[in-house]
């Protein structure tokens, strides 16, 4: 008989919990226009390095951090329903979206997203606790944590600032901005922008229709995009960049430098390692090189300030010029410069050993007079065997200064080619 009225006792109490618990969420309903609006507050006891995961939610979500052992999660939901009993019907729903595992509180699931709610979290969390947000229709921001950051939404900006531990941002619908982060980095969005600066670890950015800016980072740099410019500011490491359809602008990079665009310019600028630049629509611009560059470009010039290396450079329709600032000259300095309808000008220290091989190519159609002309004493021959304005004639210059040395090989057809002793 005792048993029996214990039983009845704690059942009593469990029901008047719920009907409380249910008569604070209808206090707190309010219709704001044509939407019913509550406030949801929950706490969770957790231990540092817990997760916080939040799974297909739909709206904003910040998460900051404070030094209590706890989850707090405060949320704003916005319902677009007909009546106040099916807004109440929905608020006893939600009690199933917030639960805790161990030391992982976690909020929605598979069953949670509904077109008719949306929601805006402000969470706090320990300031060492690993955080996975995946929303479907709405901005994200993460700051002061040290943790592991995994974030997913398809619809929202993204904001990180100051964490440690590894990032992983994927956007379909806006920008991303990451400030201050220990390990390394992969963010994707398919219609924004991307902002990374003051990264320690590698770097993987991607996006298919904004531009990407990388400043200050430490590691490996990979930046991809199919319709924006890339701009890179005291890289400390290798760089991959690629472009469809902007500029590449590099200044100061301390690693191998390649980069690639298929619709802009390239300019680089106070480069420490050997730089591979290639564009099919623009030019290459390059000043303080201090190691080996090759240039290629198939529809514009080529511009190479104060190369303290090898030069390779070859465009298709433009003008070549070159500077060598080398004073060592056990490194490598062979130079190969090639255009296809432009004038070649390099200029070289007095004192380079060298072999110089310049030809010109002198088309048949041409109306102006080409000619290799070289401050130092070079061989200069033409072969006018073939005379018809089919093949042209050739103009080529060559010889050994200084006693000889790599070789610095000219070419271009119907163009003047230069010589110069630097100044």
């Amino acid at each position: 008989m005792k048993k029996h009225v214990l039983t009845l006792l704690m059942l009593s109490v469990v029901g008047l919990s719920l009907i409380l618990s249910a008569s604070a969420r209808s206090q707190d309903l309010k219709k704001e226009g044509r939407y019913y609006v509550a406030n949801i507050d929950k706490k969770f006891n957790v231990d540092s390095g817990g997760n916080l995961i939040l799974e297909k939610v739909v709206g904003d979500v910040v998460v900051t951090t404070w030094d209590q052992k706890v989850v707090h999660i405060a949320e704003t939901i916005k319902m677009d329903v007909y009546t106040e009993a099916e807004a109440k019907a929905v608020l006893n729903d939600l009690d199933t979206k917030y639960r805790q595992s161990g030391n992982s509180v976690i909020v929605g699931s598979a069953g949670s997203h509904r077109s008719y709610m949306q929601s805006n979290f402000q969470i706090k969390v320990p300031r060492n606790f690993n955080v996975d947000v995946g929303t479907s229709g709405g901005d994200v921001s993460v700051s002061e944590l040290k943790g592991n950051v995994k974030i997913a939404t398809s619809g929202g900006d993204i904001k990180v600032v100051q964490v440690d531990g590894k990032l992983d941002a994927k956007t379909s619908g806006g920008d991303i901005s990451v400030h201050k982060t220990s390990q390394n980095v992969v963010v994707k969005t398919s219609g924004g922008d991307i902002e990374l600066i003051d990264i320690l670890g590698e770097v993987d950015a991607k996006t298919s229709g904004g531009d990407i800016e990388i400043t200050n980072n430490k590691a490996r740099v990979s930046a991809k995009t199919s319709g924006g410019t890339i701009k890179l500011s005291n890289i400390r490491a290798e760089v991959d960049a690629y472009t469809s359809g902007g500029d590449i602008i590099v200044n100061s990079s301390k690693g191998r430098l390649n980069v690639s665009t298929s619709g802009g310019d390239i300019k680089l600028y106070d480069i420490y390692d050997t730089v591979d630049a290639r564009t099919s629509g623009g030019d290459v611009i390059a000043k303080n090189v201090n190691n080996g560059i090759r240039a290629k470009t198939s529809g514009g010039d080529i511009d190479l300030k104060k190369v303290n290396g090898f030069i390779e450079a070859a465009t298709a329709g433009g003008d070549v010029v070159a500077e060598m600032t080398l004073t060592d000259f056990s490194k490598d300095h062979h130079v190969s410069m090639k255009s296809s309808g432009g004038d070649v000008k390099l200029f070289i220290p007095e004192k380079l050993p060298a072999t110089i091989d310049a030809t010109i190519k002198l088309s048949g159609f041409s109306w102006r007079n080409y000619d290799i002309y070289s401050d130092f004493p070079l061989k200069i021959e033409k072969d006018d065997k073939e005379r018809d304005r089919r093949t042209g004639n050739i103009l080529r210059a060559s010889g050994d200064i200084n006693g000889g040395g790599d070789l610095i090989q000219l070419s271009t057809s119907n163009g003047n080619i230069e010589i110069k002793k630097l100044k």
